[in-house]
């Protein structure tokens, strides 16, 4: 063919494009691939009688070849064209960017693992009524097809495809069917992570992923479903981030975690009693642990919790009986074992106490008994051998 055949040849090509454009641009891509070997292989073999009106005489206009091929694949006639307002296209508008809304959404919900749940629920109702909307409004999806940014991105995707780096994803379509099973089953796993099968979310959750198989082949031929197939995809995509990055964590950084040596001070008791090696007590006795940290512990007096949080043993005891609460100071009377300490015991007693005795001799004038010490149980220290 000689360039002016080619020229028209393309501009048939483009027109049967055109008038397709409402398909999905990896739909039009496959029947425009077969569909242009076809009519150039018609124009061939034309030779030099071709014209554009003999193409047209041969195979019908653009349009018509086009609408027998949309037939042919099974994808419904275009729906006509609407008068343009202000309230059709405002309608459009929000179904289209509630689709887009909910998508992204549905995306980042599963991705945080079941986050900002009201923002979601809030996104996800606007986005279900928009999928309302495009169901019961018959003329409502031509109109989204013909708003700027739906035409914009049409035509993205339509380049896209045609671009080298992308053509190798082409013969991943055969396996579009293991992508709905998988899709599902994502979703699925979304609600188990999340919640634990034990929220109402979940049976949300599983409808949407039998929703989803039943959008996946609807939506090549009915571009409604789209509106659920896409927040579906949104929502297994991130399920399947959500699932890789949990895999990670527990690969690699619970099992390879750093050990910390930097510990928190380890517990003490509320109270501390040091003897040297004679058994003597000591008092004032300030306590560290191997790293020079204070071995310190809150310690509650008669009046409450006192600013006594240091390492200094031993603390007073704290006494309630009928007289009411006492803080005794020192050791107090009990028996200790110092291991490898001489056959002698040795004895510590608490300081004595003074206590009047009364007069048991009757004189004149009244005279007091010197003071005499209370004997206390001693402290004594058993050694061992």
């Amino acid at each position: 063919m000689n360039t002016q055949a080619n020229t028209e040849v393309q501009h048939y090509l483009d027109a049967m494009r055109g008038a397709l454009s409402d398909l999905p641009a990896a739909e039009v891509g496959e029947i425009m691939d077969d569909a242009g070997a076809h009519v150039v292989e018609v124009a061939e073999e034309m030779g030099d009688e071709f014209t554009l009106a003999a193409l047209i005489d041969r195979l019908g206009t653009p349009q018509a070849y086009a609408q027998e091929l949309r037939a042919a694949a099974g994808y419904p006639p275009p729906a006509p064209a609407a008068p343009a307002g202000v309230r059709p296209m405002l309608l459009a508008r929000y179904t289209l960017w509630s689709l887009v809304a909910g998508t992204l959404m549905a995306f980042a919900y599963a991705a945080s693992g079941g986050d900002s749940q009201e923002l979601t629920v809030l996104v996800g109702l606007c986005a279900a009524a928009g999928t309302l909307l495009v169901f019961r409004q018959k003329d409502l999806l031509a109109a989204v097809g013909r708003l700027p940014e739906t035409v914009a991105l049409r035509d993205v995707l339509r380049r896209a495809e045609r671009s080298e780096p992308l053509r190798f994803l082409t013969p991943l379509r055969t396996f579009q069917p293991m992508w709905w099973v998988a899709r599902a089953l994502l979703i699925v796993a979304v609600g188990v992570l999340a919640y634990r099968l034990r929220s109402p979310i979940v049976l949300v959750i599983v409808t949407l992923a039998f929703l989803s198989m039943v959008a996946g082949p609807k939506s090549k031929t009915d571009r409604r479903w789209l509106w659920i197939s896409l927040p579906s995809t949104g929502l297994a995509i991130g399920g399947l981030l959500l699932i890789f990055s949990s895999m990670t964590s527990w690969l690699f950084y619970e099992r390879s975690a750093p050990v910390s040596y930097n510990t928190a001070p380890p517990s003490v008791p509320d109270n501390i009693y040091v003897f040297d090696k004679d058994g003597r007590p000591l008092t004032d006795v300030h306590l560290y642990d191997e790293d020079g940290r204070p071995l310190d512990s809150p310690w509650y007096g008669c009046n409450g919790r006192t600013a006594r949080d240091d390492n200094r043993y031993p603390r007073p005891r704290v006494v309630h009986d009928e007289n009411g609460c006492r803080e005794i100071p020192g050791v107090p009377p009990f028996t200790i074992v110092i291991p490898g300490t001489d056959p002698a015991f040795t004895t510590t007693a608490p300081p004595a106490t003074p206590s009047p005795q009364p007069s048991t001799t009757p004189s004149p004038q009244p005279s007091a008994a010197p003071p005499t010490t209370q004997s206390v149980p001693p402290t004594a220290v058993v050694p061992t051998s």
